[in-house]
């Protein structure tokens, strides 16, 4: 009969730090769309896709800002 690893070897929930760094980059993701990066400059600068920031920030209930951004003051660029 083969015998049971010892019990030292198992990760226990209240110490594994396994999400960590995840939570780290769900954190700075955020910070970095609510101070107006687009998704695509938060994405390039966490070294993620543009989907995994927008995946991200739907799960965590962030409120998406709309498509276009800024269209700056020439009149041209005005709706």
């Amino acid at each position: 009969m083969s015998q049971p690893m010892p019990n030292s070897t198992l990760v226990h929930e209240d110490t594994h730090a396994g999400n960590r760094p995840h939570e780290i980059r769900r954190a700075k993701v955020r910070a970095l769309y609510r101070s107006g990066l687009s998704l695509r400059a938060v994405a390039e600068q966490v070294g993620v896709t543009f989907q995994a920031v927008h995946r991200m920030l739907e799960r965590m209930g962030e409120p998406m800002r709309q498509r276009g951004g800024s269209m700056g003051s020439h009149s041209r660029h005005r709706k």
